[in-house]
């Protein structure tokens, strides 16, 4: 079973403003496909939450899955992060 006690509650299906991906201001959606383990950091109504998952590229997006353990355990939720208004938006779609 899952230890989701390391896991930050979100409000799902509101968009985090995405501020860092490995500890660097995004650029492009291929920031976040570099490496096997992405750590991005979202902020949203006054709550920073710092994500660990692995990445795939979807078409304008990518979609993180969340694990527990700092990115290497089982799959706590997914995110979907896109270009929008000129700043990468994350939103949390529960895998549940």
């Amino acid at each position: 079973m899952s230890d989701h006690r390391k896991v930050d509650e979100v409000v799902s299906g509101v968009p985090y403003v995405v501020t860092l991906v490995n500890g660097r201001p995004p650029e492009s959606l291929n920031d976040f496909v570099g490496e096997a383990v992405v750590a991005i950091t979202v902020a949203a109504a006054e709550q920073v939450v710092i994500i660990h998952g692995s990445v795939r590229r979807d078409g304008d997006a990518v979609v993180i899955y969340e694990k527990d353990n700092d990115g290497i355990g089982k799959d706590v939720r997914t995110w979907r992060v896109r270009l929008e208004g000129g700043r990468f938006e994350a939103v949390e779609r529960s895998i549940y």
